[in-house]
C-alpha cells in the first residue's frame, strides 16, 4: 500500500495502449526485429506488471486488433530471444501471447503461435514447461490454458506441426510461419474454422512469398546490426 499522501502506481489506461493499435498486425509480425514497436511494447507490459497485473490488460484489449498485435508480437519475442540468448524475451512473448490468447479472434492462431515459445525456451537451455507453469502464475486467467498446451503430446507443440519453422532474415535468426506445414490433426481440432484448404488463405500464401515475409532458412543466431535497445 502507498504511504499517505503518496499515490501508488497508476493502474493502465487505454492511453497506454497506442502501441498496440494503429497499423496492420501482419505488416508488423513481418518486420525487422527489434523495431521501437517492440520496445514499446516491452515498456507496456513492464508498466503493466507493476501496476496490478498482466491481466488488467484484459478489460482493455480488442481480439482484432490489440490482441492480434500481441500474438505477433510474441512470435518476435521468440525469435529475437534466440538470436540474443535472452530469457526474459521469451517470457516476456510468452506473456503477451497468454493474454492474448483469452481474446482470441482466432484460436488455433493463438494456439499454434506458442509453439515457437515452447521451441525457444528449448532453445535457450530453459525448461519450457516451468516457463508455462510460470506464465500461469503471472497471468492467473490464463494459468489453464498454459497448462493444456504444457501437458499436449510432443506431436501438438511440435514447431512444424503447429506451422512454423526455423528461418533467417538479414538480422538473424526467425521463426517463420508457413501454414502448409500445418497438422492435419491440430488442424482438426477446430473443424469449424479449418485453415487448410480454406481459399482466403491462398491470399496468405502469395503474401509470405511475394518477398516482403521473413528470408530463407538458416540458423544464424546473432545479429551484429545496430537494433533499438530493449
Amino acid at each position: 500500500m502507498a504511504d499517505k499522501g503518496e499515490p501508488g502506481p497508476h493502474p493502465l489506461e487505454l492511453a497506454d495502449l497506442v502501441c498496440l493499435t494503429g497499423g496492420d498486425a501482419q505488416r508488423y509480425a513481418e518486420r525487422p526485429i527489434p523495431d521501437e514497436r517492440d520496445v514499446a511494447i516491452v515498456t507496456l507490459l513492464r508498466k503493466a506488471h507493476s501496476t496490478g497485473g498482466l491481466d488488467q490488460l484484459l478489460d482493455l484489449i480488442r481480439p482484432e486488433v490489440e490482441a492480434e498485435t500481441l500474438r505477433a508480437f510474441s512470435v518476435r519475442m521468440a525469435s529475437f530471444a534466440v538470436r540474443r540468448d535472452d530469457l526474459e524475451m521469451m517470457r516476456l512473448g510468452l506473456l503477451a501471447l497468454a493474454v492474448a490468447a483469452l481474446r482470441p479472434a482466432n484460436r488455433r492462431d493463438d494456439l499454434a503461435a506458442f509453439a515457437p515459445l515452447w521451441h525457444a525456451a528449448n532453445q535457450l537451455g530453459a525448461d519450457p514447461a516451468l516457463e508455462f507453469t510460470t506464465a500461469g502464475s503471472a497471468v492467473p486467467p490464463a494459468a489453464n490454458l498454459l497448462s493444456a498446451w504444457r501437458d499436449r503430446s510432443d506431436g501438438l507443440r511440435d514447431l512444424r506441426a503447429m506451422g512454423f519453422h526455423e528461418s533467417a532474415d538479414a538480422d538473424g535468426f526467425r521463426y517463420a510461419e508457413d501454414w502448409t506445414l500445418l497438422s492435419v490433426d491440430f488442424d482438426r481440432e477446430f473443424s469449424d474454422h479449418s485453415m487448410l484448404g480454406r481459399i482466403p488463405l491462398l491470399r496468405r500464401w502469395r503474401a509470405l512469398r511475394a518477398g516482403d515475409g521473413p528470408a530463407s532458412s538458416c540458423h544464424c543466431r546473432r545479429s551484429d546490426r545496430d537494433e533499438p535497445g530493449i
